[in-house]
């Protein structure tokens, strides 16, 4: 049978339930990035070059500490949720508590601290603008928060609502209320927030019967997978982040940051298509392997899936190469041609990228949490070296996003045959 046809052969095994859920949380995620990128256009056009700098490196911000100020518990929550039977509510309140307290305690040492690291980032505003920031964080994860919990107990339509609105439609509001970007970074905090506590609210006690003897999962349980998760938590989004924190402290105040933030961002656009997958099928893989083996169908998808997505994400990393300069000058302005060679080199890791995500779901049911957490780690720790080595040779903005292709490269290639490894240790 040809490679296509055999492909399509295992797509139709996919239940209809799991098409139509993926299908709505990719065009909510589309929704989501593509309002995303009206900010960019917005805040280029309002606040120039160094206006934008700011943003990337605030949106860079919430990236890094949001894993760390999570503890896991996006994951955890999917991961755990569906086994829950009487404790669902209390459970997601529980951890929306939880986070509330961390993202309160942060903040204030942030904000403490907020002139020396307004400082070291370039950030224009001192305190002030380390205090918007804060608030962004804040809110950013409490509306996660939600959003798992309302994923893991298959609330789709209220986990689609939380999703657009909070991260979605609440920065433009946001950007039309407010004139200075730190005022529009409150909003959009102060907006999500709200959108997250609601969302928990409305988590409903899902009536699956587990079982007699069975033991629910609690807040320690999803405290102690998140802690072991966590490393590779903050290691994943600090892929994206590094060289743009890269740039603010090695070129403070120069534009460069923006445009490396532009390339990761670019990156992420293309890789939101594997991304939603692990939302999608994180619960009921993890239902799926708790209860009983998979059959040869579903194991034969999972292992072509991480290939595939290599294939399809190279298209769009195609066109995008070829039309940088017609993007870049659609979305940001005539005054940010130097974004046009960055954007070129750096959306290559797309590609590997795009399979590690479609592998994802399969290594975080199958693996150890601390297994794929010192494969993000190693992964990070090769991007700070590849950077650093590569600057002996190329322009810094250059090295960064070949730091970061270098990274992709060996997260994508492990993905795979790390997939295909556990698969083969689950069957036996």
């Amino acid at each position: 049978m040809p490679p296509g046809d055999s492909l399509r052969s295992l797509l139709r095994t996919v239940p209809v339930a799991v098409r139509r859920d993926y299908a709505a949380s990719l065009l909510v995620q589309w929704f989501v990035l593509g309002t995303g990128l009206v900010m960019f256009h917005l805040v280029a056009r309002r606040g120039s070059t160094g206006g934008f700098a700011y943003y990337q490196i605030a949106r860079g911000t919430v990236s890094t500490l949001q894993p760390v100020l999570m503890l896991g518990l996006g994951l955890g929550l999917q991961r755990y949720l569906p086994h829950t039977e009487h404790t669902t509510r209390r459970l997601a309140r529980r951890a929306l508590y939880l986070e509330i307290v961390l993202v309160t305690a942060v903040g204030l040492a942030a904000v403490g601290a907020g002139t020396w690291l307004a400082d070291v980032l370039g950030l224009p505003g001192g305190r002030s603008a380390v205090a918007a920031i804060t608030i962004m964080v804040g809110g950013t994860c409490l509306c996660t928060v939600a959003l798992a919990a309302l994923r893991g107990n298959h609330q789709v339509v209220d986990a689609y609502l939380t999703f657009g609105l909070g991260l979605g439609l609440v920065p433009l509001i946001a950007f039309v209320a407010a004139d200075r970007i730190e005022d529009f970074l409150i909003i959009q905090g102060v907006g999500a927030a709200a959108i997250g506590v609601w969302g928990t609210l409305v988590v409903r006690r899902p009536g699956v019967p587990q079982g007699d003897g069975f033991l629910e999962p609690t807040i320690k349980t999803l405290v102690a997978y998140g802690i072991r998760r966590m490393p590779g938590e903050l290691a994943l989004p600090t892929l994206y982040t590094f060289p743009t924190f890269a740039m603010a402290v090695t070129m403070p105040g120069s534009p460069q940051a923006g445009y490396v933030g532009f390339t990761t961002s670019a990156v992420t656009l293309i890789c939101s298509l594997f991304a939603m997958l692990t939302p999608v099928l994180l619960p009921r893989l993890s239902r799926l392997f708790h209860r009983a083996g998979a059959d040869a169908a579903v194991r034969r998808l999972l292992t072509a899936l991480p290939l595939a997505a290599g294939v399809l994400a190279a298209v769009p990393t195609l066109v995008i190469v070829l039309c940088a300069p017609v993007l870049v000058h659609a979305f940001l302005g005539d005054e940010f041609a130097g974004a046009v060679p960055v954007l070129r080199l750096g959306v290559l890791a797309a590609i590997p990228m795009a399979m590690f995500y479609a592998a994802r779901p399969t290594m975080e049911t199958l693996l150890e949490a601390t297994f794929l957490s010192r494969l993000l780690l190693a992964c990070l720790l090769l991007e700070v070296v590849a950077t650093w080595i590569a600057t002996v040779f190329v322009a810094p903005p250059h090295a960064a996003v070949l730091g970061l292709i270098a990274a992709a490269t060996a997260l994508g290639c492990d993905a795979v045959g790390l997939t295909n490894r556990a698969l083969r240790q689950q069957r036996r």
